[in-house]
């Protein structure tokens, strides 16, 4: 029974190393976190021609980072986080669209972040902190 009780546990810590680190929150709770809404609405109104990020402090200590494109004609889709010693990288992919939305964005969920925070596109190009 110790045995596998040891074991049992040996497998969620390797299973929770596993986990890809990010997630995508949903744009239906957009109106759970004031901050969040607030920046979504300032792309959608003020700035619709942004094309950059914005990181955001949300509940519980983890972080959320709000991407826009800057034009219509792309939406975006998380490729990926990697967490290095010194900086954060999140990827996202350009998807040709015509988005119903003014300032196309996405809001990515971080787990955890380290040092700076970079997001680029697949091609590596490097997307505007945000203010």
């Amino acid at each position: 029974m110790r045995k596998a009780l040891v074991g049992l546990f040996v497998i969620m810590m390797i299973l929770s190393g596993c986990g890809k680190g990010y997630w995508v929150l949903d744009k239906k709770r957009l109106d759970e976190d004031p901050a969040v809404r607030q920046y979504v609405n300032y792309l959608q109104n003020e700035k619709t021609d942004r094309k950059g990020f914005k990181l955001i402090d949300i509940a519980e200590g983890k972080k959320l980072v709000v991407v826009s494109t800057g034009t219509n004609k792309f939406e975006l889709e998380a490729v990926g986080v990697e967490v290095l010693d010194d900086e954060t990288i999140v990827t996202v992919r350009e998807v040709e669209a015509d988005s119903d939305e003014i300032n196309p964005y996405i809001l990515i969920g971080l787990d955890r972040k380290k040092g700076k925070l970079k997001v680029v596109n697949e091609d590596g190009e490097e997307y505007e902190i945000g203010f």
